[in-house]
């Protein structure tokens, strides 16, 4: 699907070059460059981006006036003034700008035609208009709503663990049953970019304007929890290579109610309405703890088999995953 950051860059392009024709600026392409790079991911990104660049630019074009004004046509020339560019910002702390501020040296000293004091003026000026319409249009055109995005992101997330945590419960319930690298590749992408989302978030004004405890509240805890269901999910997935079969017809029965029971729970998270979530905590907790103190009571692995170590292991990722669960449901328990 294509985003919006790519139409907008589209937009606030195709604005810069007609903005620049109707002004009759000489070289279009300055301004369209640097309404590419001001268009950010946020709107604070974009402004960000785009003072660097107006930095770069300024000092790029000072000093490339300077140097230009001793007209010396020598490569050694050139590279003195790079180096002195580069001093420049080193000396003001703006590294950030050193790349931009080298380009624009670099083509005033060596593509100068006419009066250096003219193309070092527009140079600023054909940056400048790229940076304001980029801001612009990425401010007022479709502004980013990560709030939104993100808690979608969160959402989908949630619904992959839940999917592979099934699937992971019953390859250990079902020798033939296997989890597809794919679907574990798949959620480490989605978990991948719900961490990307929640940075952009963090990164937003609005997010500044409401305080850090609130964005703790709503982003950082449960961003959390759903990392802890995905190594709960992963750690099962990894118990499924040492996990010994053939198991008891008990053991199965019990860990089949285990996966139902928890695997019920876990779905609530897509029903936030759903009231009966409290009860399904309970009855998931007690299910745990029934099947716990029968493998710590089997002796004589008649019950449990092989796996002892294993299914306690187990089932103590399993409580992990339901107290997250919990807390994502903001039970008060």
């Amino acid at each position: 699907m294509i985003g919006w950051r790519i139409i907008k860059t589209g937009i606030a392009v195709t604005l810069c070059v007609w903005i620049a024709q109707l002004l009759k600026f000489e070289y279009p392409f300055y301004s369209a460059i640097a309404a590419v790079i001001a268009m950010q991911a946020t709107i604070e990104g974009s402004l960000k981006a785009g003072v660097h660049r107006m930095k770069g630019t300024i000092v790029g074009a000072v000093t490339g006036y300077a140097f230009a004004l001793v007209m010396v046509k020598n490569p050694w020339w050139t590279g003195l003034g790079l180096i002195v560019t580069m001093i420049i910002l080193k000396f003001m702390k703006w590294p950030e700008a050193m790349s931009i501020a080298s380009i624009v040296f670099i083509a005033i000293s060596v593509n100068l035609t006419g009066k250096p004091i003219d193309y070092a003026f527009n140079r600023i000026v054909d940056t400048a208009l790229g940076i304001i319409v980029a801001y612009l249009v990425n401010r007022w055109l479709f502004p980013p709503r990560y709030h939104k995005e993100t808690a979608k992101s969160f959402q989908d997330a949630r619904h992959h663990v839940i999917h592979l945590y099934q699937t992971a419960f019953r390859a250990l319930l079902d020798v033939q049953v296997k989890v597809e690298a794919g679907e574990v590749k798949k959620l480490q992408e989605t978990m991948e970019e719900v961490h990307a989302f929640v940075a952009l978030v963090q990164k937003d004004p609005a997010s500044k304007k409401s305080g850090e405890v609130q964005f703790h509240e709503h982003y950082v805890k449960p961003l959390i929890r759903l990392d802890q269901m995905k190594t709960t999910v992963e750690q099962m997935i990894q118990l499924r290579q040492v996990w010994q079969f053939p198991i008891s017809s008990k053991f199965q029965t019990d860990l089949v109610q285990v996966l139902n029971r928890s695997y019920s729970f876990l779905s609530l998270i897509t029903k936030p309405t759903e009231y009966l979530a409290i009860n399904a905590y309970e009855e998931t907790r007690a299910i745990l703890e029934k099947v716990r103190i029968g493998v710590i009571k089997d002796h004589d692995g008649t019950y449990i088999g092989p796996n002892k170590q294993y299914t306690l292991e187990l089932l103590d990722w399993i409580e992990k995953l339901i107290e997250a669960t919990s807390g994502c449901l903001r039970l008060s328990l």
